[in-house]
């Protein structure tokens, strides 16, 4: 498969040339590197930068097969990566002297944008363009640099320390000076080596990158030609059953044919559900472990009866024994792979066996004939790909869509073609190629993605190609947010937000827009690969097929890495973004030795290049000498998720410059904690909603503060919170010491979540004024809440506070908790003030006698718990 994804230079360091230049190079960042005396030395990298930008762009889309060429390119990708960092450092010292002056910050540095670049299909013309712009910007710096120079000689110059100015000059200038060499090396070669057929051509290229991916729903509701296997095996699984617990394996051999959508079709048909008094899910994939899978197992069992999940592996299967008793369940174990050690199944399907209830089925899907005969107690059911005919009506539903072109002659034509490549997997049809198709369905682009077929003949029984011919269409900044996803274990059940989030920190999320969160294009982006068939919509998360994780892992294999356990595999030098996978640990018989084999396996990674490290699983303490040395010396990275481990154990803090996201339940050492008010790039901090934080002082320095998950507690303490002006979610306590007036809130206009509590030290309308909540925007959940009776103040002046706290327009959720007041305020009834408002919950507002929803057209939900006094009653219809 090495030969699958081949060496192709395409517009994804272009890109990423271009978000930095766009994040960095603005002119608040020109200006201030003018007062400290580095603009020349900034403006130098600036050009050689864009020089490399040119020299990508004539080698874009070329298929690498000159050693040199693409040893250099990747040289020419590090060097722009030490660029952004470099020029990240930079900014770090820039807020920090904002912050120290007190000066504040505003927005992050620069809006990112995503660039474009010209694709030509002859060398020569653009050679001749990077010279030519090489020549205009050399004479555009040479007669600039005069005029800038006599500017910086009556700059501050002390403003930056002396030897941490020097450093980053120094730094630069190596940067500029390799940039430059690498670059021309680049330019050489390009110009004498021959035209090559491109991998892709031109056309096929504006195809993929330029073309607006429109979306559409997934087709879920229907599955096509699995009628018979269905019924044959519902027919075994209520007809087989004995005294004894029978497993029922469904094989299939080739990735992508079925099994998973067959046995979801199976497992919700109304027979199965009238006949088995239990149903259970669990996926296994390529990790048999006893614990996870009984713990999986108990999450169905004992939905609504809570259970301690650390217990020991005995104590866990009692509980599952208990909870099974007089109970027919069908258990359906999903994509099994581990067929070596019996013991473990056995083992697994112990307290399963003791119930003694006719009937009950474990029903399994795997790839593998081996492991269907070490579980099965019944003959396997083997599956193949679609009929012809069946195959052609899911194609037609899945490439078509709701397009009435169906039944143009050239399009059926070429559509059984392409439907002939995909053998009948439905996974390939669905998940990648159906949503490429429907992306444009027109005769020009449907004849590009037929010929691709050329290029994958090699692979008559690997679903891969299908799929990577369908990442190769995705625009550039949708391949990164979906190649990082290999970092995740397999199945992992992504958080949408928690998501979106990491993809920011790493600088991928691209907005053009200034009026839009960047948290809401991540979700559009999200939302694009679940059209696209890359992830699934799973309840309120989000999951990769098994296959899709492999690729991931493929195409990312250059800058993602994973080590799972003691698992020891080849690790690249380029690898930027690392995870470990620990939940084997535990269970290692050696665990005095697990230290000395995991920092054998740390040594291989270039530990100074990483972005991204996330730890995964059951903690050790035996890991943290290992840790500790990882993250002391990895001093670029932006993302830290180690929920498992005391992050005070094993981070450096003097490594702060580029942390955006934080996620670590344990800083025990107060030091630490403090430390990490210096982390000024910080986007995400996660500590964790049940436990706590001694807040340190001046965490109110976190300027770029984004989302803090803590307790309120943290919430609550944190002084002078109005500094932290980015902040979008906020449990705040009116407070009548220090700096915890409503005032604060003022200049919080980002906030898209915010509770207020101990409103009854607000005394007046003029005070709740202050809190400017009528100019937040993006504004969508408000609490409001008085908790001290004794404090409370005369209902008229409660209606007057309650006035003072009128919201923006654009709010959709209001809650209301002891209020005094007698009657709704102004702004809840009037008909131009929360037009958005969709849910409406008031509780314990003893006082309040009048209520009138008529202003709230968006309305769909009214909740009153304790409103004692309530007279009068005007409720808009809310079906309407």
């Amino acid at each position: 498969m090495s030969g699958l994804l081949g060496t192709v230079v395409d517009a994804a360091i272009g890109w990423l040339v271009q978000s930095i230049l766009d994040s960095f190079f603005t002119e608040r960042m020109e200006a201030w590197t003018r007062e400290i005396g580095l603009a020349e030395d900034v403006e130098k990298l600036k050009f050689q930068m864009r020089y490399g930008q040119m020299v990508l762009a004539a080698a874009k889309g070329r298929s690498i097969d000159n050693m040199p060429l693409a040893q250099s390119l990747d040289d020419l990708r590090g060097l722009i990566y030490d660029s952004e960092d470099v020029m990240d450092e930079l900014d770090y010292y820039r807020l920090e002297q904002q912050i120290i002056e007190g000066k504040g910050c505003s927005a992050p540095t620069g809006t990112n944008l995503e660039g474009s670049y010209v694709s030509s299909s002859t060398l020569s013309s653009v050679v001749k363009l990077v010279c030519s712009a090489t020549s205009q910007i050399t004479d555009w710096i040479s007669h600039g640099r005069k005029r800038k120079r006599e500017e910086e000689g009556l700059a501050h110059c002390n403003m930056l320390p002396l030897e941490i100015k020097d450093s980053i000059s120094k730094r630069i200038n190596v940067i500029v000076n390799l940039l430059c060499s690498n670059g021309n090396s680049v330019k050489g070669v390009l110009q004498l080596e021959n035209l090559r057929t491109m991998a892709t051509s031109s056309k096929s290229q504006n195809i993929a990158r330029d073309h607006y991916m429109t979306t559409s729903v997934p087709i879920e509701s229907k599955v096509y030609g699995r009628d018979a296997e269905r019924d044959k095996i519902i027919d075994l699984l209520i007809k087989g059953g004995s005294s004894d617990l029978n497993v029922l394996p469904v094989v299939g051999s080739i990735g992508g044919i079925g099994k998973t959508t067959l046995v979801r079709y199976v497992y919700h048909a109304k027979r199965i559900k009238d006949h088995f008094d239990l149903l259970i899910w669990v996926c296994v994939s390529t990790n048999f472990d006893v614990v996870g899978l009984t713990l999986q197992i108990l999450d169905h069992v004992c939905e609504d009866r809570p259970y301690e999940k650390k217990s020991s592996l005995n104590k866990l299967q009692e509980i599952l024994q208990e909870n099974i008793r007089n109970k027919r369940f069908l258990l359906v174990m999903d994509d099994m792979w581990e067929e070596k050690d019996r013991s473990g199944w056995i083992k697994l399907l112990a307290p399963l066996k003791s119930n003694k209830v006719k009937g009950c089925m474990v029903l399994a899907t795997t790839r593998t004939k081996s492991v269907a005969k070490m579980i099965g107690t019944m003959d396997e059911i083997t599956l193949s790909g679609l009929d012809e005919k069946e195959f052609w009506l899911f194609f037609k539903a899945c490439a078509f869509r709701n397009d009435n072109r169906e039944h143009h002659p050239s399009l059926q034509s070429i559509g059984k073609q392409i439907a002939k490549a995909l053998k009948g997997l439905p996974l390939a049809l669905n998940q990648s190629v159906g949503a490429l198709l429907s992306t444009d369905v027109s005769y020009e682009h449907w004849t590009t993605v037929r010929d691709k077929w050329k290029s994958l003949q090699g692979y008559d029984d690997d679903i891969l190609p299908i799929l990577k011919l369908s990442y190769d269409y995705l625009p550039v900044y949708l391949q990164r947010c979906f190649s990082y996803c290999s970092l995740y274990p397999e199945d992992y059940g992504f958080d949408g937000k928690e998501l979106v989030h990491a993809w920011i920190s790493q600088n991928f999320v691209q907005c053009k827009d200034p009026t839009i969160r960047l948290e809401e294009t991540g979700h559009e982006y999200l939302e694009k690969l679940v059209d696209l068939g890359f992830f699934q919509k799973d309840g309120s998360h989000y999951v990769m097929h098994d296959l899709m994780h492999v690729l991931a892992g493929m195409v990312s294999s250059n800058e993602c890495a994973t080590i799972d356990g003691l698992k020891s595999g080849a690790i690249r030098a380029s690898v930027r973004h690392l995870s470990i996978i620990i939940a084997d640990y535990d269970k290692d018989e050696h665990v005095s030795n697990s230290s000395e084999k995991f920092d054998k396996i740390l040594q291989k990674v270039s530990w100074h290049k990483l972005r991204t490290l996330m730890l995964f699983g059951r903690s050790s303490i035996h890991l943290s000498g290992p840790l500790r040395t990882l993250c002391n010396e990895a001093k670029c990275l932006r993302l830290l998720s180690v929920a498992g481990a005391d992050i005070s154990s094993i981070y450096n803090s003097s490594n702060l410059f580029h942390l955006r996201y934080i996620s670590a339940y344990r800083v025990s050492n107060p030091a630490f904690r403090q430390a990490l008010t210096r982390c000024y790039h910080l986007q995400v901090l996660d500590v964790g909603i049940s436990g706590n934080l001694d807040v340190p002082t001046d965490m109110n320095n976190l300027v770029n503060l984004r989302h803090l998950i803590a307790h309120e507690k943290v919430h609550h303490a944190i002084d002078c919170v109005s500094n932290m002006t980015s902040l979008q979610e906020l449990k705040f306590k009116v407070q009548n010491v220090g700096s915890f007036e409503i005032g604060q809130l003022q200049s919080m206009n980002e906030l898209v979540s915010l509770g207020v509590s101990q409103l009854e030290n607000v005394k007046t309308k003029e005070e709740a004024w202050a809190a400017m909540l009528t100019h937040k925007e993006y504004l969508e959940t408000m609490f409001l809440s008085w908790e001290n009776s004794s404090m409370s103040l005369q209902p008229e002046a409660a209606e007057d506070v309650l006035d003072g706290l009128q919201p923006h327009q654009n709010l959709k959720t209001l809650e209301i908790t002891g209020y005094g007041g007698a009657i709704s305020p102004t702004w809840l009834s009037s008909a131009f003030s929360v037009t958005s408002l969709q849910i409406l919950h008031l509780e314990e507002c003893r006082e309040w006698q009048i209520l009138s929803t008529h202003g709230m057209h968006s309305l769909r939900k009214l909740t009153l718990i304790g409103m004692l006094n309530l007279m009068e009653l005007s409720v808009l219809d809310l079906s309407t």
